[in-house]
């Protein structure tokens, strides 16, 4: 299989809101549509009717509609050891949820957890409870690789949708309650069978980065290879922001949708994002519209101004090209410029390089072990623990380190390096910048020293000013 071409993604039908994925001819059945909103939390401060007039008819018109629930019922367990937030939807979750037309929901995401597994399988009940199904999480691996099935177009049809998350805190095991791994030695498997056993099959892959515009090289190579094992449609969420998207045959696949129904008030550019409905034909899927929404006082809705709306598609539609046909100098200057913002802080902290701490507890620096002891240091441990056995995060971290000692080609030019800077400070709401070479360093800290040396020279009355 391969990707979109750019001849196709240039031409005028994919600018806009509608795009054609699939052919009518030689398809049958029934038409139907599925509606797709990406990542959603419910909180108390919220309308108490969340979702926009017009949002809300095209979710309870859609025969089948499916959001990402990132969190657990508040008050059904307790906080999960982790690195990050400890994230929580209320308790009117489900009946609001359900009033709004939403059929399913996945919980493969790095939040659902966060209450513990009393709390998972507390949520999964009380949505049961609700109507609505459940795919990506359960009692043991089996259960949370298993998808919610649905029966759609007067029960012509019938829908497997999978949830799938990258490793962090909270995937389930052969025995333990948890969520989805996208790397499970039987994911693949599970929606290859799965897809000769039903008509359509929906991947939801939660993963990538947060707040940059391109999805990791090997995060694009294993939702390719679901495509492969039959999947109809995908459609990813997590780093809270829209990235590309590419059609693979007749297979759309959104690397990332963005925020939903989600608040992050410090962090302005996930307040706009994407939702899908998506038209079939029988087991066909036909034509995709992307609708441009956004949340503000506590509710999301459709985009108002024609031209915010426009302007986020062509971004979406440019991300896509790149995505599909450039990715790999536009990802090394992300993974590089993100390693530098976010990740060398990290790695510092865990590494005992912050100079206040050194001072506080010289005993973790000079006592064997004492960095890794846990009663001193177990929130540096949980992060580290996070960076490395995450993939995107480590992809990050790996792609960075293999540019700046330069064992891998290093792809970029300075028209990617401008083109994804510019991406970049968008989705980041803060500028990228390169930090100051070594030589400038020593050169300022000789210069700091020599000035504090030298005491200050009094004011003579003929220096002050009148």
């Amino acid at each position: 299989m391969r990707p979109f071409t750019d001849q196709l993604m240039n031409s005028q039908e994919y600018r806009g809101s509608r795009v054609q994925v699939g052919h009518e001819e030689g398809s049958s059945g029934d038409r139907w549509s599925m509606f797709i909103g990406g990542d959603t939390i419910v909180e108390s401060g919220f309308d108490e009717q969340p979702f926009g007039e017009s949002l809300r008819r095209r979710m309870r018109n859609a025969d089948l509609t499916v959001v990402n629930l990132e969190g657990a019922v508040e008050g059904t367990g307790d906080p999960l050891t982790k690195s990050g937030a400890i994230k929580e939807t209320t308790e009117r979750t489900p009946t609001v949820l359900a009033d709004a037309g939403i059929d399913a929901v996945t919980l493969a995401n790095n939040h659902a957890m966060d209450l513990g597994a009393d709390g998972l399988l507390e949520t999964i009940s009380m949505l049961e409870d609700a109507d609505i199904g459940i795919c990506g999480a359960g009692s043991d691996a089996e259960a949370a690789l298993k998808p919610h099935r649905e029966m759609v177009s007067s029960g012509s049809t019938e829908v497997a949708l999978f949830g799938l998350c990258e490793r962090e805190f909270g995937v389930a095991d052969a025995s333990e309650p948890g969520t989805a791994w996208i790397n499970h030695p039987n994911a693949r498997r599970r929606v290859e069978a799965t897809s000769e056993e039903v008509d359509v099959t929906v991947v939801f892959p939660h993963g990538g980065i947060e707040y940059v515009p391109f999805p990791p090289i090997g995060r694009r190579r294993s939702i390719r290879r679901f495509v492969d094992a039959g999947a109809d449609v995908v459609a990813g969420h997590h780093p809270h922001v829209a990235q590309g998207w590419e059609r693979m045959d007749s297979t759309p696949v959104f690397y990332s949708l963005g925020n939903f129904l989600f608040e992050q008030t410090k962090r302005p550019s996930t307040r706009k994002g994407l939702a899908l409905e998506v038209t079939f034909h029988g087991d066909t899927p036909i034509e995709v519209e992307l609708i441009p929404i956004a949340f503000a006082n506590g509710k999301v809705r459709e985009m108002a101004d024609d031209a915010d709306a426009s302007e986020l598609l062509r971004h979406i539609h440019r991300l896509g090209r790149l995505t599909a046909d450039d990715l790999e100098p536009h990802w090394q200057e992300v993974a590089d410029k993100v390693f530098l913002q976010r990740y060398a802080n990290w790695l510092r902290e865990v590494g005992g390089g912050d100079p206040i701490k050194r001072l506080a507890n010289p005993g973790d620096h000079l006592r064997n072990g004492g960095l890794w002891d846990p009663s001193r240091r177990e929130s540096e441990l949980l992060i580290l623990l996070n960076l490395v056995r995450n993939e995107s995060h480590r992809a990050v971290i790996e792609t960075a380190l293999e540019l700046r000692t330069g064992i891998i080609t290093d792809h970029r030019t300075s028209a990617t390096v401008e083109q994804t800077r510019s991406l970049l400070e968008e989705t980041e709401d803060r500028p990228i910048t390169d930090p100051p070479s070594k030589s400038r360093l020593r050169l300022e800290a000789l210069f700091d020293r020599i000035a504090g040396s030298v005491p200050e020279r009094p004011l003579r009355t003929a220096d002050k000013k009148t």
